[in-house]
């Protein structure tokens, strides 16, 4: 008998199995108040916490790489076609306060409490706070996609959540080279760094988008598969090159990119084929993330469940002060937010998978890595099950125009 390797054909079983679960948790999750994501997450940790105990069952954990390069390309593309740039433009002040400013406040509101909590030195407790300080990209696009709200207040929750991520990252790589290898950093060079960041990324994402664009023009096919795969060639390619080659935002590089060649190639979105083929992407991707975040947290022990009521708490905290706190300076400046929707940007503080990535770039020598993994999990498990059943009751009861 011919010998063969039946690790491949396990993987696509394994993978079969996956989405036949994944595909079923979504369809009976239909009518729940709680959204498809979050039982997802739930589902992942119930496996998490049986696949110890069940050597069979195959291994799954969160990685840097999983996020960074597979499943946060994707949600982002997918995310900002169906984002209008003008209605972004709309609050460019309250985007690009709450994604510069905002996050430098909410590391701070966040992590001298979190020095006092748990104990720790004021640099690791505010690399903590840095991990956790921005809206989690993947997390509001997916999630909120199933709320009605006003156009506008979607564009703002959104816009806050892909903006705000590369500035997060530069200050977490930033404080982490002074709390694991005591470098010094100034404020210029923190400033350089931001503006490298996000300023490169904008012009880089416009240029390659373009450039996809005209290329379908010369490819374009009548079965779409040259539009589609050329779509997809561009979102992991804006996205990887600018995080792993130039070291600057991959969200906001691949959310330009998206504008850039929706804009040039005339709503492609509208199309059938293409709407539907980044839909399921979309979907497919949001699935497998919120499940494998699931099974992580399952996996991990909890050596500090002592301070999750307070954790939970300060987060809470730091988002309600940052929001009402900007309201009221957006008002003074008469640019002002309504109050209902202030409530909704409060709850819409959501953190997920980019959070546990960048905690888990901490190397394993680290002696608080274990720790801030911990608090983590707990906040992304949190604010992915409980914010959506508030909100979800709130906007039952409001509606907002």
């Amino acid at each position: 008998m011919l010998e063969h390797d039946a690790t491949l054909a396990i993987n696509v079983a394994s993978f079969c199995v996956l989405l036949f679960v994944l595909a079923g948790i979504r369809h009976f999750s239909r009518k729940s108040i709680l959204p498809p994501e979050s039982w997802l997450l739930l589902a992942g940790l119930a496996y998490g916490l049986i696949q110890p105990h069940y050597g069979p069952l195959p291994t799954l954990h969160l990685t840097p790489e999983l996020v960074f390069a597979l499943l946060l390309p994707i949600l982002i593309f997918s995310s900002a076609r169906t984002l209008s740039p003008s209605e972004v433009e709309q609050h460019g002040l309250h985007v690009g306060f709450l994604a510069t400013a905002g996050v430098a406040i909410t590391i701070f509101l966040i992590g001298l409490p979190f020095q006092w909590l748990i104990g720790v030195p004021l640099i690791h407790a505010l690399l903590l706070a840095a991990s956790v300080a921005a809206t989690d990209p993947s997390a509001v696009s997916t999630i909120f996609q199933r709320f009605h709200m006003p156009k506008e207040l979607t564009a703002l929750l959104e816009g806050e959540s892909l903006f705000n991520d590369g500035t997060a990252i530069v200050a977490f790589l930033s404080i982490a080279a002074l709390a694991l290898n005591a470098e010094e950093l100034h404020s210029g060079e923190l400033a350089l760094r931001l503006l490298w960041t996000l300023g490169a990324a904008i012009p880089l994402g416009i240029l390659m988008g373009w450039m996809a664009s005209k290329l379908i023009l010369i490819w374009y096919e009548r079965n779409h598969f040259a539009e589609l795969s050329l779509s997809l060639v561009l979102a992991f390619a804006s996205f990887l090159l600018a995080e792993n080659l130039l070291h600057i935002s991959g969200v906001v590089t691949t959310m330009f990119a998206a504008w850039s060649y929706i804009r040039t190639r005339g709503r492609p979105a509208k199309k059938e084929a293409f709407s539907g083929f980044w839909n399921y992407l979309n979907e497919l991707a949001g699935s497998v993330l919120f499940f494998i975040l699931g099974v992580t947290a399952g996996l991990h022990p909890f050596p500090l469940s002592w301070a999750i009521p307070g954790v939970i708490v300060i987060l809470f905290l730091a988002r309600a002060l940052l929001i009402y706190g900007s309201g009221a300076l957006f008002w003074a400046v008469r640019q002002p937010i309504p109050i209902r929707w202030q409530h909704i940007l409060t709850l819409g503080g959501l953190r997920g998978a980019v959070s546990c990535a960048l905690v888990l770039m901490i190397p394993n020598s680290y002696p608080y890595r274990n720790d801030m993994l911990c608090i983590v999990l707990v906040l992304c498990l949190f604010t992915l099950i409980v914010n959506p059943v508030v909100l979800q009751i709130y906007l039952r009861k409001n509606h907002l125009k």
